[in-house]
């Protein structure tokens, strides 16, 4: 087959995907796919659509910002200035034209105009900019701007809104645009997917996606986190132990301003082991250290900038905020396998009558097995496993998956610990209920209305009641 052959039948595939995207009500698209056509549509430079229509119906990007005023009401109500002006507002954007200047960094983008017909949510085009909007007039008072047919405020789900967007180039807050998605899906059943945007002149603008920007994301972590516990291989890729690959690492922290809960605590530092418990249903798990909130992670061998690193495992609480070394008993540094302790038995027989003062397992898939082996009747309290020490305030380099609370009176703390992990960041992280002596399926569970601290942009919200102070282990 010729290369021009090639070419034209590469072109012609690209098409059908292309207008089977178009095809699709904005819901049934992911989000990626969303960004794509909000992309493909910003570079689109046609002069008019179809025989002799604006140029705006199949081009261009058409955003909105909430009106001016009241910050509590819904992002797509109408303003004053709409309903005098008997229509709504949009800014504009495209590759070839000046760029757009909207009064907030948050909005919203609309479907096109086919595609929002093609969906239930038809619009009229009522002024534009020329010479693109053909026989259109221009829109008194904003001749760079867009007027569409007002809508009803109460039925939003007749609006063609195909995402939510936060402009980083001009500040816009990931937290904002968090709030915006769940009012939409509080009033209509739907997720709209967020989109990452930079608003600038010419090719400086695109539309972005990313997973874990959604509300919705909470769910895919619980999904993740309940294979990881049903997950019991011996062995990861790699020949590694299985602990890089399955079970859940989770860690009470505290919480509190003068501190940030992801951050290894004081005593921690000083014999460089942070201690979690390691569920997983071989492990028998059904309680932590305390009942405060925490910290859950990812696996260990999750793609992180700062990897974590499995030091030594107790089948049971090892008091280790009192060792020197977290793995050390008084003045031996050695772990159980380098002190010929290599079985279940060996090590019931060392310190099954004081488990509190034993050796440290060590990292390897033998001594992993010998800590199973063990959890299958030293189960009545929590594990402890030591991850060395991480350095302070690197929250976005460590794999850190989730936050939680085993109790509701320990909600309140997680959603401080989410607040300032916003405020820190701009990044969301799902807060989680955990209930480790729930069967598994139902031992970890999300609820998008329980987001609140992600949803509070600037100053950290109040302290809830005292705190907890920076833990000691």
């Amino acid at each position: 087959m010729s290369l021009h052959r090639i070419l034209k039948v590469a072109v012609a595939g690209l098409a059908v995907v292309w207008l089977t995207l178009l095809a699709l009500p904005a819901h049934a698209l992911s989000g990626a796919d969303t960004a794509y056509l909000i992309n493909q549509r910003y570079r689109a430079t046609p002069s008019k659509c179809f025989v002799g229509s604006p140029a705006f119906e199949c081009s261009g990007v058409l955003i909105r910002t909430a009106p001016r005023g009241d910050n509590s009401g819904n992002f797509w109500r109408l303003g004053p200035d709409d309903v005098a002006a008997g229509y709504a507002t949009l800014s504009y954007l495209r590759i070839d034209q000046p760029g757009a200047n909207p009064p907030d960094s948050v909005g919203f983008v609309m479907t096109d105009r086919p595609a929002a017909a093609s969906a239930g949510q038809p619009y009229e085009l009522m002024c534009g900019r020329a010479p693109l909007g053909q026989t259109l007039p221009p829109c008194p008072g904003d001749p760079q701007a867009v007027g569409v047919n007002l809508w009803q405020e109460n039925a939003p789900s007749a609006l063609a809104v195909q995402a939510v967007y936060y402009d980083v180039a001009h500040g816009g807050q990931l937290a904002q645009a968090l709030r915006y998605q769940l009012q939409y899906f509080d009033a209509t059943r739907i997720w709209v997917p967020i989109l990452k945007a930079s608003l600038g002149n010419g090719a400086a603008t695109v539309f972005g996606f990313d997973e874990r920007d959604q509300l919705e994301w909470g769910y895919a972590v619980i999904k993740d986190l309940e294979a990881r516990y049903l997950d019991t291989r011996m062995t990861c890729p790699g020949n590694t132990p299985g602990y890089n690959c399955s079970g859940v690492l989770i860690r009470i922290t505290g919480y509190g301003t003068t501190f940030h809960s992801w951050n290894p605590s004081d005593n921690s530092v000083s014999r460089n082991g942070v201690s979690f418990s390691y569920a997983r249903s071989d492990m028998k798990l059904t309680t932590t250290i305390t009942g405060g909130p925490g910290v859950i992670m990812r696996e260990l061998q999750a793609p992180a900038a700062h990897p974590l690193e499995w030091r030594c495992a107790f089948p049971l609480n090892a008091s280790t905020s009192s060792r020197a070394d977290s793995c050390n008993t008084g003045a031996d540094y050695r772990l159980c396998d380098a002190r010929g302790i290599n079985t279940a038995a060996q090590w019931r027989s060392a310190y099954g009558a004081s488990p509190a003062s034993a050796c440290g397992l060590s990292p390897t898939i033998a001594q992993f097995g010998v800590l199973v082996e063990l959890r299958q009747t030293l189960f009545s309290g929590h594990n402890e496993v030591i991850i060395a020490s991480w350095p302070q305030n690197i929250p976005t380099e460590i794999s850190l998956e989730a936050l939680f609370y085993p109790t509701s009176d320990a909600k309140a703390g997680a959603l401080y610990i989410q607040q300032d992990y916003m405020a820190t960041t701009g990044r969301f992280m799902p807060v989680l209920s955990v209930n480790l002596t729930q069967p598994p399926g139902s031992m970890f569970s999300y609820n998008p209305l329980d987001q609140t601290g992600a949803l509070q942009p600037g100053a950290v919200l109040a302290i809830p009641g005292d705190g907890r102070p920076d833990p000691a282990w």
